[in-house]
């Protein structure tokens, strides 16, 4: 089977469990419901982070359980989250999302944050029944994985990264500034989805430690890349990024570098990598 074909499989299975939950959210009030549902499951999406989650925990022999398609849809439901929250106005205001308008547009200032609440809630729902769903002898992974996953999607992850981003930007300490904003922003949750899927596959240390180093490189190489999109857009002007810092050909070189980074680090694990390294270069080499 190709790598195409594999991931459209992967993220098809991914999207109907995604569906079905939605589906029995139906006593949730309206818009809150609709505004919920066309952020989550009506506006695409790459499905990256559940995917990488599930990969994961394959990788190490876990099994596509009721509890591993929860746990990926809390990390989808924190991303969504994040991206609701991030075009509001007093942030990114951005009036586009994935070629559609962005939730404030259709369903107002007011209803966004409030469904960008009730998603984080759901996210947090979500891995609670994950791990009361886990059988015992593998609970405690579930319990890791969880923590891990909350602390690399708050104060002092995704959310650090977004407040960072939402300073007044002096000049100073611009690399530092924009590394921690790559860091905590985009790599933290690319991150926590490896880490979560191969802590509930009973990963070692090593593995771990590994895939920790890999996340971080994968999560620079995709933001980088995007980057370098909205430039090629003109969608880069009101930001410092680290194409305008740096430059198309430094953007391009970091991209290179982090991905053979990132490559080398998975093939440091002593297990069937070749999937998840086919998608870390294309990552690399996307358009959209």
């Amino acid at each position: 089977m190709s790598f195409e074909k594999e991931y459209d499989e992967r993220k098809e299975r991914f999207e109907n469990y995604l569906n079905s939950f939605i589906g029995g959210l139906g006593d949730i009030p309206e818009p809150l419901y609709s505004s919920i549902a066309y952020s989550l499951v009506g506006n695409g999406g790459k499905r990256l982070r559940p995917i990488l989650f599930i990969i994961a925990a394959e990788m190490f022999d876990a099994q596509e359980t009721e509890s591993l398609l929860k746990m990926a849809s809390a990390i989808e439901c924190l991303h969504t989250y994040s991206l609701i929250h991030d075009d509001l106005p007093c942030m990114d205001n951005a009036d586009m999302r994935r070629g559609k308008a962005s939730n404030h547009k259709v369903y107002g200032e007011d209803v966004a944050v409030l469904s960008g609440d009730a998603l984080l809630n759901m996210a947090y729902e979500l891995l609670f029944e994950a791990v009361s769903l886990a059988d015992d002898d593998i609970k405690n992974n579930y319990i890791r994985a969880a923590k891990l996953i909350s602390e690399l999607a708050g104060a002092r992850g995704l959310i650090a990264g977004q407040v960072v981003d939402t300073a007044v930007d002096t000049g100073k300490h611009i690399s530092a500034r924009l590394n921690y904003i790559y860091q905590h922003k985009t790599a933290d949750l690319i991150t926590a989805s490896l880490l979560a899927g191969a802590i509930v596959g009973g990963a070692t240390e090593f593995d771990i430690g590994r895939l920790r180093e890999a996340g971080d490189n994968i999560g620079y190489v995709f933001q980088i890349v995007d980057d370098l999109i909205d430039f090629d857009k003109g969608e880069d002007e009101d930001k410092n990024t680290f194409v305008k810092i740096y430059g198309i050909k430094e953007a391009k070189r970091a991209v290179s570098d982090r991905t053979a980074m990132a490559l080398t680090q998975l093939s440091a694990l002593n297990k069937d990598t070749s999937f998840l390294r086919t998608l870390v270069k294309n990552l690399s080499i996307r358009k959209n």
